[in-house]
């Protein structure tokens, strides 16, 4: 039902966006996108109905109070997406043939029942790439070049687009949905409450995230012997598993590899429990990208461990250096980085505070530009 009709039935309308991403699978990054984004549209379009694609749609529903339908039901999909005025496609790093090429195909294919629909498309946020298959550097294109608007979180992501021949509609250079929170507003009593519970005392925290990653062997003996570096200097080290059910062994393994004692966050814990966590590190180790991006919003100094593009594109946005590869990670340079980074640490949690605030803005005019859709769509 259009605004019209409803109208004249004496109801407000609505408006109704379905977001598709990679939602529902206990994975505290992308949880911590669609609460972001929520929250964002929700204060940019009042009375928004939202319904997400998810693995888990118990789970979502009851969790950030939107409806909920299975992913893979193509027939409870094709209903959402009749019902809506707008398909919202991310945020995060869906469109890459990294890992194979299920996730260009899922999320190319909800956008083009969309379109058959006749639904508008936005591309909200999207981290873009690596795109190796020629299956999928053509199935971007061709879908690509028909949504009706598109945000990338960073200037590769755009470059990406292009050199795949996108060229329409015009994309523009946001930030990932994260960096538009209000650190205000995370409960960081509530952190501390967490590291008191895992047996963490008054000293400085270095956080440690870790993931596995095919093609990097020794990273972890690597990690380990840098957190024994940390540990001697009186640091507490804790490890934090961002992906629970795919990190958590890799977390154990650094443990395991120590000579000093470490610490490892293994209870189930939820995006803003992490959240929380983070804001009283002293330090932040990372592989996984929303680790990082967590610890940015409250000014904790950055080493980066990147195991793909995206890692180094959000230092790179931050004012960082690049990371340290996790697939020749080498101890030396680990060592050279944290010496570094522990005797500069007051100023670069300053200038990374500096770095981040305007991100912010970035961030939220997502959901403002999804507005301005809704409306050019008369919702």
């Amino acid at each position: 039902m259009n605004r019209s009709k409803a109208q004249s039935c004496g109801r407000l309308y609505m408006p109704r966006v379905v977001i598709s991403g990679y939602y529902g699978f206990d994975n505290i990054g992308d949880e911590a996108v669609l609460h972001a984004m929520l929250q964002a549209l929700r204060a940019a379009v009042p009375g928004l109905e939202a319904t997400v694609l998810s693995k888990d749609p118990v789970c979502t529903a009851r969790q950030f109070s939107v409806r909920s339908v299975l992913r893979d039901n193509l027939g409870q999909v094709w209903r959402a997406l009749r019902e809506a005025d707008l398909l919202i496609s991310g945020g995060g790093g869906l469109l890459q043939d990294v890992t194979g090429p299920k996730s260009i195909i899922y999320y190319l294919s909800i956008v083009a029942m969309a379109r058959l629909l006749g639904r508008p498309v936005f591309f909200y946020a999207q981290g873009i790439g690596p795109v190796h298959t020629a299956l999928g550097k053509n199935m971007v294109r061709i879908v690509a070049n028909r949504v009706d608007a598109i945000t990338v979180r960073d200037t590769d992501s755009r470059e990406e687009l292009t050199a795949l021949g996108v060229t329409r509609p015009a994309i523009e250079v946001t930030a990932d949905p994260v960096l538009g929170l209000d650190p205000a507003q995370i409960d960081i009593a509530r952190g501390k409450e967490i590291l008191s519970s895992l047996g963490l005392g008054s000293g400085p925290v270095a956080g440690i995230s870790v993931r596995p990653w095919k093609n990097a062997k020794g990273y972890l003996e690597v990690l380990a012997r840098g957190a024994d570096d940390l540990a001697a200097l009186g640091w507490q080290v804790l490890l934090v598993p961002m992906h629970r059910n795919v990190d958590l062994d890799c977390c154990r393994e650094v443990a395991a590899r120590m000579s000093e004692p470490a610490f490892l966050l293994e209870k189930s814990a939820d995006y803003m429990d992490i959240l929380a966590l983070t804001a009283n590190l002293d330090l932040a180790i990372g592989m996984r990208l929303h680790f990082l991006i967590f610890s940015s919003l409250f000014g904790v100094p950055l080493v980066g461990i990147p195991y793909d593009p995206k890692v180094n594109r959000f230092l790179q946005s931050v004012g960082l250096p690049p990371g340290l590869s996790a697939e020749q990670l080498d101890y030396k340079e680990l060592s050279a980085r944290l010496t570094q980074v522990l005797a500069e640490r007051a100023k670069l949690g300053s200038q990374l505070r500096e770095r981040v605030a305007p991100l912010q803005k970035e961030a939220l005019k997502n959901a403002e530009l999804a507005a301005e859709l809704l409306r050019g769509c008369g919702v």
